[in-house]
């Protein structure tokens, strides 16, 4: 009987203190956010400039017809890691508008916008070693169709890999939308978190089914 009421007496105690938190976009919350986007931007930057100066330092020395696989996988993750860091930086950009505007600290773009512009700049430059490496299937990124004219480039088995990252993924997203939106229709019970949210979520989910639907019909045999 003391147990369940001590029990009871933390879960209400602690309810009391959730229902208090507030996720939407406070000056304090905004604050935290721009500071953790400016952490995790400049530790990626920094990683991003200590493997492009290996991958410099050592692609001459690789045999193209016997290339190490520790060594393609330190490009492919450099490239990689250069996109999610141009994604953190829009991202990152969006956030400082939407909340300048408001308070006037607009000017705060300019950080976004520097890790932006590095990140395309150490994205180009390891694109440079990638064309080097692989010779038969260059790929320019600022061409039209870059993506396509590389994929065209591939022999079946990297083209089979590829079928199978993008059947994955596409199932793998399906769980991670629907548990997004259900994370945040429970904390929505306890905190209040920002009707963007949801709806943000919701409209992405809605996007890539349909673009995946819409893609599919094109192979569809008449």
């Amino acid at each position: 009987m003391i147990i369940s009421m001590v029990v009871g007496g933390v879960i209400g105690g602690l309810s009391n203190k959730i229902t208090k938190i507030d996720l939407s976009f406070s000056e304090n919350i905004n604050s935290y956010l721009f500071k953790a986007m400016f952490v995790v931007s400049l530790i990626i930057i920094i990683y991003l400039i200590i493997t492009i100066n290996y991958i410099r330092s050592n692609y001459m020395k690789v045999d193209l017809d016997n290339i190490p696989k520790a060594f393609n996988r330190k490009v492919s993750n450099a490239i990689l890691v250069c996109t999610i860091q141009s994604i953190l930086g829009l991202t990152w950009d969006a956030v400082v508008i939407n909340k300048g505007f408001e308070d006037g600290s607009v000017y705060l773009i300019i950080f976004p916008t520097i890790f932006l512009i590095l990140a395309g700049f150490l994205l180009s430059t390891t694109m440079k070693y990638f064309n080097y490496l692989n010779p038969n299937r260059k790929m320019i990124l600022y061409e039209n169709g870059a993506e396509k004219k590389y994929f065209d480039k591939l022999d079946d088995g990297e083209k089979w890999v590829i079928y199978n990252c993008s059947y994955t993924t596409i199932n793998k997203m399906q769980i991670v939308f629907s548990a997004a939106l259900v994370i945040s229709i429970f904390l929505s019970m306890f905190i209040n978190v920002s009707i963007a949210v949801p709806i943000v979520i919701g409209v992405i989910w809605i996007i890539q089914n349909l673009i995946y639907s819409l893609e599919a019909r094109k192979y569809e045999e008449d």
